[in-house]
């Protein structure tokens, strides 16, 4: 008797429906999505329009935190007036922020 039992139980475990798991699995999918990878995407979409709006005279800071104005950019480098005759030639993409004097 007990081993008919057991035998019962065994082949409901192997039928057990899935969709309660694959329904919280989706769920997670969808607030993993929400709450890290899109508000990462929209980030560096505005940092790529920014770098691409990079103009001379722009006021700059770069990752490091150096402040200064744009002198030239090309497609992969930028230059940066930092003071009078002090420029650095920094990657376009350190440049973390434009801001307004």
């Amino acid at each position: 008797m007990l081993n008919n039992f057991v035998v019962y139980a065994a082949e409901g475990a192997a039928k057990a429906n899935y969709t309660g798991m694959i329904f919280t699995l989706a769920i997670w999918g969808a607030v993993f999505y929400f709450l890290l990878i899109r508000p990462n995407k929209k980030k560096q979409k505005q940092h790529q329009e920014m770098m691409s709006s990079l103009q001379e005279g722009t006021p700059v800071i770069t990752a490091g935190g150096i402040k200064g104005d744009v002198a030239s950019v090309t497609d992969e480098f930028v230059i940066i007036r930092v003071d009078k005759g002090v420029k650095l030639t920094v990657k376009k993409s350190s440049i973390a922020s434009v801001y307004n004097k």
